[in-house]
């Protein structure tokens, strides 16, 4: 068996929809900005993640708003698409076992 966990510490860029899919079941989602400092210029580097969290864990989800520090923890995966202008491009999912806002 293969395993893949990550940990996010970040900012909500903007705050958490709670939805239900065509089979009635409730997920949230929202999206984290995790800044880096890199270098001797303490130059910043920005990281954007997509939350996805899905059942039980996704019902207090809607307690997210933008700014806060949120502490995920779940499985990364990585979304190709194209973008409008023709380019190949690729969102950061981070599909949420367990989050936390930290205060």
């Amino acid at each position: 068996m293969y395993l893949q966990q990550s940990i996010v510490l970040g900012r909500a860029t903007k705050d958490a929809e709670v939805l239900e899919s065509k089979g009635g079941k409730k997920y949230a989602k929202f999206s984290v900005a995790v800044n880096e400092y890199l270098g001797k210029d303490k130059e910043e580097k920005t990281t954007f993640y997509d939350a996805l969290v899905f059942n039980k864990t996704s019902e207090n989800a809607d307690l997210i708003k933008k700014g806060d520090l949120v502490l995920l923890e779940g499985r990364p995966d990585v979304d190709p698409y194209i973008s409008k202008e023709g380019e190949a491009k690729a969102s950061l999912i981070i599909y949420a076992e367990k989050w936390r806002v930290l205060k």
